[in-house]
């Protein structure tokens, strides 16, 4: 009988242990959740940013291009004449 009892109160501080190892777990973890979501807002944000200026640098490039064309053919038609 005294043998049982102890048995259910190591039983019952396992249990204990092992729940408080589970929560501190979970603790760890949601910590660790709102780091990740932090960061992966800063790089969405970033990734956006980067985004912007690629499509300006893209727009900007086309209308060089078109410039650099523009004045190819004028010298052409200078040289011709």
């Amino acid at each position: 009988m005294i043998s049982n009892r102890e048995s259910a109160r190591r039983s019952r501080w396992r249990k204990k242990k092992h729940l408080e190892n589970l929560s501190n777990e979970v603790n760890r973890l949601l910590v660790q959740n709102r780091e990740y979501k932090h960061r992966l807002g800063s790089v969405t944000h970033q990734c956006h940013l980067v985004g912007r200026d690629n499509e300006r640098l893209t727009y900007e490039y086309l209308a060089l291009r078109t410039k650099l064309y523009d004045l190819y053919r004028i010298l052409v038609t200078m040289q011709l004449q």
